[in-house]
């Protein structure tokens, strides 16, 4: 991943961080460390309900997300999470301004890549929102 790649993931995952704080939700943003891994970006709780939550940046014009980017550190963490009865592990992608959270569960349904454009966003207009 080169520094631009990174720099726009990370501004992407602090805004989404606001975007849930401002609507009540406590937030734990888990930044990168020296290694990079971590199990997600963000988790998000509200009324005892907790979401995990992994961000990407998808910055080509044809709205294609190659599954392959999802490391396999994340992948174990959704599963040992799924495994202690809990079920909203989510891929937050920001595409052409707009958020679309799709469940771990899920993505076993795609091949290798997911075709964003026939997939409505869940938060569409996101920087003016933020």
């Amino acid at each position: 991943m080169g520094l631009k790649q990174y720099k726009s993931g990370k501004k992407f995952e602090e805004e989404l961080c606001w975007w849930f704080a401002n609507r009540d939700f406590f937030v734990i943003y888990n930044e990168k460390g020296a290694t990079g891994a971590q199990p997600c970006d963000i988790i998000v709780i509200k009324n005892n309900f907790t979401r995990l939550i992994e961000c990407k940046n998808l910055e080509n014009s044809r709205g294609i997300f190659n599954l392959d980017r999802i490391e396999a550190n994340q992948f174990m963490a959704y599963n040992r999470y799924k495994k202690c009865n809990n079920s909203a592990f989510e891929l937050a992608i920001l595409w052409r301004n707009s958020v679309y959270f799709l469940n771990f569960d899920l993505l076993q349904h795609f091949d290798k890549s997911i075709d964003l454009k026939l997939i409505q966003p869940d938060i569409p207009n996101f920087v003016e929102e933020t």
